[in-house]
């Protein structure tokens, strides 16, 4: 390991055990047994566990977020283009959690949503429409917050953007500052400082169209959540980079 390639904690960590080796050795070759002695082993153990502290406690870097923005553009992108190439231009609805909890997205084949959706089927035709079937990208992530981070979606829509700030701000860690409001019907969030920005930029890059056919797991999660706490469909309307920052509207299905 080269030494340009430790982080700060680590690098802290074993300059303070290199500091206890020489007080200790120090203060043994010497061999003086006086009061200064004493206080270079006093200051040697005292680095040597402060050292031992920090690596003890060293949990590790976190994954760089411009590498960890890119990890579900292929996903978003290939689905998307897949379900294009079934024929649909539709924009995704996302349906609020059925009786067993589970979010559907659902992708209209022309302007009529099925009725009746069966459970294992993804393509879905019927007499009043067609349209494609999947689990929304965000759903492993928001059955992570209910689980581990025990999320209660409010219906009150003041407290929807306050849990919506929360979620992107302080949980996720992914923006800052984080705003969410409402805007007539529309739910209105801003994320500032965005660090996931490369993922959106990739995914634009591809084409703009997946961003409302499929939505990326952190625009399907505002969708997933409005969806959940307005009791309605609601499909993403918009997401829009804005400098460092990404602003994502979310509208009711008429």
């Amino acid at each position: 390991m080269k030494l340009s390639d430790l982080n700060d904690t680590y690098l802290a960590a074993f300059l303070l055990l290199g500091a206890a080796a020489a007080a200790l050795i120090v203060a043994t070759l010497t061999g003086r047994g006086d009061l200064t002695s004493a206080t270079l082993v006093l200051a040697g153990f005292g680095s040597f566990i402060a050292g031992v502290f920090l690596l003890a406690l060293y949990k590790g870097e976190p994954v760089d977020p411009a590498v960890a923005a890119l990890l579900p553009v292929q996903g978003t992108v290939g689905i998307a283009t897949l379900i294009a190439d079934l024929g649909v231009q539709g924009d995704a609805l996302f349906l609020p959690p059925g009786e067993d909890g589970t979010v559907v997205e659902v992708v209209p084949a022309g302007a009529n949503v099925p009725a009746s959706l069966p459970a294992g089927y993804s393509y879905v035709t019927a007499a009043d429409g067609a349209a494609v079937v999947i689990a929304p990208l965000a759903a492993p992530l928001l059955d992570h917050l209910k689980r581990s981070c025990s999320l209660e979606v409010p219906s009150d829509r003041e407290q929807l953007c306050e849990a919506i700030t929360e979620i992107f701000g302080n949980v996720l860690e992914v923006a800052g500052p984080v705003t969410a409001r409402f805007e007539g019907e529309n739910l209105v969030i801003d994320l500032r400082n965005f660090t996931l920005l490369k993922g959106c930029q990739a995914v634009r890059k591809a084409s703009p169209k997946c961003c409302t056919m499929v939505g990326c797991p952190i625009c399907s999660l505002a969708a997933c959540v409005a969806a959940e706490g307005l009791a309605a469909p609601c499909r993403i309307a918009s997401a829009t980079l804005q400098g460092n920052g990404l602003q994502i509207i979310i509208e009711q299905a008429a």
